[in-house]
């Protein structure tokens, strides 16, 4: 019964201390990431005896979020006018940025695109709630900051299909595309299944009893476990052939596009929020086993060498925010104040970076202890910047726009 203890002291900490963080008016994802470094492996503390259960709860989380996402995403979206191009400038900006620095503080050319991912990807939790704590969805930047972290949803399920490959072993280009055609031809099996079975299934949500959310865990875990059994099946046919494929296809892609399949299903708003509430749960359990597993080394964290790194990645990662932010700003909105906003609210880095490194290192070994270091510091420390960039989003563009006045010439 040991499970039940652990159960209780990952339930009471991250309660604790996700209190003292809405108290605060912080983020509380840094705040359940501490409980588990406190109370996991580098700790010493030693309360936590089931890892494996903690994490295996944790990755329930991971799947219930990009399921989540997937439900509230709109792909009508893109084709409007100028959104490529502000989630392509983010994305450019961003990333080469974290891939360049990757490469200067000596990581792997693999370890440092882990890193660009990382860097690249805002905290879509604490950017939104900012704008709506702040009162700010009616400002023209909310639409634009919104559809900034729908555009790195995308990126991210691209993401995570090719570094999850390329971390499972499939080095070679041959095997990336043969993942990515079969993870894509599972999507549009799921897209199509659902939509085929929407009559049927639909009268299915609409009970008041166990089967709505019993129906949804089962095409959740259903498809998962198929994406799972899909890439050993794949690996004994071309070891069977005399081929080495290495081909993982990622649970949490196919949770992203079965919420996306299922959000066309009218009737699934009503059991769509109790799976909010597990979701919650089981991802707050999520960052706990994550900070739990990591055993930071402290000459590690301590050294000159890594503080120098840290410090470069957290001043390159606000900087690219704002400056993709001014020329989003002033291509979308022609202002640049308005892009300076911007990139306030999307400074914050969180709960993506997060799932990226975790899925990643889940897929095999191989990641540096300088590189999990240094983006669980780097999440930890941009969570909580980031949050008070986005707060305080409107005075930060006007004191930078200030700045920027004084150092250019006035106009004739």
């Amino acid at each position: 019964m040991t499970f039940l203890v652990d159960l209780a002291v990952v339930t009471v900490s991250c309660l604790a201390l996700g209190l003292a963080s809405k108290y605060l008016r912080q983020a509380a994802i840094p705040a359940y990431i501490i409980a588990g470094i406190i109370l996991g492996k580098s700790g010493g503390f030693n309360l936590i005896t089931s890892y494996d259960f903690v994490e295996w709860l944790g990755k329930i989380g991971v799947i219930l979020l990009m399921f989540y996402i997937g439900y509230e995403f709109n792909f009508k979206g893109i084709r409007e006018p100028g959104r490529l191009f502000a989630g392509c400038t983010d994305f450019g900006v961003n990333f080469i940025a974290g891939f360049s620095l990757g490469l200067v503080i000596g990581l792997s050319l693999i370890e440092a695109l882990i890193l660009a991912s990382a860097v690249y990807i805002s905290s879509s939790a604490i950017a939104i709630s900012s704008l709506i704590e702040n009162k700010r969805l009616i400002y023209p930047e909310a639409e634009t900051v919104v559809w900034l972290m729908v555009f790195e949803d995308i990126i991210l399920a691209i993401l995570l299909v090719v570094l999850t490959s390329i971390m499972s072993g499939s080095f070679a280009i041959i095997t990336i595309l043969v993942c990515l055609a079969v993870t894509l031809l599972l999507i549009v099996f799921i897209l199509t299944l659902i939509r085929k079975l929407s009559n049927f299934i639909s009268p299915l949500f609409e009970r008041d009893d166990e089967i709505p959310i019993l129906l949804t865990f089962a095409l959740i875990f259903g498809f998962s476990s198929l994406a799972y059994l899909l890439g050993i099946l794949l690996q004994a046919l071309a070891l069977h052939l005399g081929i080495s494929l290495q081909c993982h296809i990622s649970e949490v892609i196919v949770a992203f596009f079965l919420g996306s399949a299922l959000s066309g299903v009218k009737s699934f708003k009503k059991p769509f929020g109790a799976i909010i509430s597990f979701k919650n749960l089981f991802l707050t359990i999520f960052f706990f086993s994550f900070g739990m597993m990591f055993q930071f080394q402290f000459a590690t964290l301590s050294s000159t060498y890594f503080v120098l790194a840290l410090l470069a990645l957290i001043t390159i990662s606000i900087l690219g925010k704002f400056v993709s932010g001014a020329i989003i700003g002033k291509r979308l909105h022609g202002s640049l104040e308005t892009g300076l906003r911007v990139g306030a609210y999307t400074t914050p880095r969180g709960e993506f970076s997060i799932v990226l490194l975790a899925v990643v290192i889940g897929t095999g070994p191989g990641i540096s202890e300088l590189l999990s270091s240094l983006v669980v510091a780097y999440v930890i420390i941009l969570s909580i910047v980031g949050s008070v960039f986005a707060k305080h989003g409107d005075r930060i563009g006007k004191a930078i726009m200030v700045g920027i006045n004084k150092l250019l010439p006035p106009a004739r």
